[in-house]
């Protein structure tokens, strides 16, 4: 008689086999470690923020009105100078020698007419005794214009020669500091070649860039908040000016902003001048580095880790401006928020990570 497992060992053998075949291994999941910077908010809201220097409200190159060999420099760069000091002079040779012969031409043109003069009068005696015609007293008369005419003529160009002699003179047009001079005695400089620089007392204002996506927010809200790096002073200040054109260097647009109760604050400070009472809609602004931002098709994202299931998402973000190495932004993250740092372009969508060491 057949033995009853007989009849299922085939069967319980298929059975095993289309198991084994329908178990398959799943794929194990890559686990790429990341190194993470932590977001935290800007409080100077570095979007409306820029960087300057302090300088005058009125700033004039100074230069010799004719040219020459510079012989004395009597000002140091720094120095507090009054209106009308003498600042550096040229060589007076060649002036003083225009000046006499101008001179001497004046005294020769005087002479003539003085002659003429008295040879009119002596015309008229003539005349009155009938030795002579009315007509060699009228060409006489015109000989005594004529002489006058060259009397003023040589006088006017003395006047001139005498204003050349004072060019040699570099005065200084205001009160104010000398922020430059580069008049050293021996060196040979062309009429209206800028020598020297004066910062005028008065007003100060911060000298600013500005980049081309923050141009709206200052034409909106000119008003700034002043705070300087030395002695952390705060002041007020308001737009004066904005350039219409771009520096072909940086791309950026310079700016003045007046101080007008400023008016101590020594030259080249550095200073931050922020937007007064400026808005953010879409929230702070916040400072990461740049290898942390993503860029697809122009688009810009960033890699936010999940703190419990250390899994990573992709979170759109608006980028304000970049600076080096690092890019400021706004949206898509919050204060608290652990984003990746490198090697962004290697991740995916809700791909599972591993901190590096410390960074937990």
């Amino acid at each position: 008689m057949a033995n009853p497992t007989d009849f299922w060992r085939p069967a319980l053998l298929s059975l095993l086999v289309l198991t084994a075949c329908s178990k398959q291994e799943a794929p194990s999941e890559e686990v790429r470690p990341v190194r993470t910077v932590t977001v935290t908010q800007n409080a100077n809201n570095a979007g409306n923020s820029f960087a300057g220097q302090i300088r005058a409200r009125t700033e004039t190159d100074l230069a010799f009105r004719i040219g020459g060999k510079v012989v004395a420099k009597l000002v140091n760069n720094g120095e507090h100078v009054r209106k009308g000091q003498l600042l550096a002079r040229l060589d007076p040779s060649d002036t003083s020698l225009d000046t006499s012969a101008k001179q001497a031409q004046l005294a020769a043109a005087e002479s003539d007419l003085a002659q003429q003069q008295l040879n009119l009068k002596r015309y008229q005696e003539l005349l009155a005794k009938q030795f002579i015609s009315q007509a060699q007293v009228d060409s006489q008369q015109n000989g005594v214009n004529a002489a006058r005419s060259k009397r003023d003529e040589a006088r006017a160009q003395l006047n001139a020669s005498r204003n050349q002699g004072s060019y040699t003179q570099l005065l200084a047009d205001a009160d104010g500091i000398v922020s430059q001079i580069q008049a050293e005695p021996g060196l040979v400089v062309a009429a209206g070649q800028a020598v020297a620089r004066l910062a005028h007392d008065g007003e100060r204002e911060v000298a600013i860039q500005v980049p081309e996506n923050a141009l709206a927010s200052v034409r909106q809200q000119p008003q700034f908040t002043i705070s300087l790096w030395a002695g952390k002073q705060q002041y007020q200040g308001k737009l004066r000016e904005l350039a219409g054109d771009a520096d072909a260097a940086t791309r950026t647009y310079a700016a003045r902003i007046s101080l007008p109760n400023a008016t101590t604050l020594a030259l080249g400070q550095t200073a931050t001048a922020t937007l007064l009472g400026s808005s953010d809609p879409q929230g702070s602004a916040m400072r990461l580095p740049l290898t942390a931002l993503l860029d697809e098709q122009g688009q810009h994202f960033l890699w936010v880790v999940n703190g419990k299931t250390l899994r990573v998402s992709r979170h759109p973000v608006s980028v304000i401006r970049i600076d080096g190495d690092s890019v400021t932004l706004r949206g898509g993250v919050q204060p608290g928020d652990k984003v990746v740092s490198a090697g962004v372009h290697l991740l995916r969508e809700g791909q599972p990570v591993t901190l590096l060491q410390g960074e937990n």
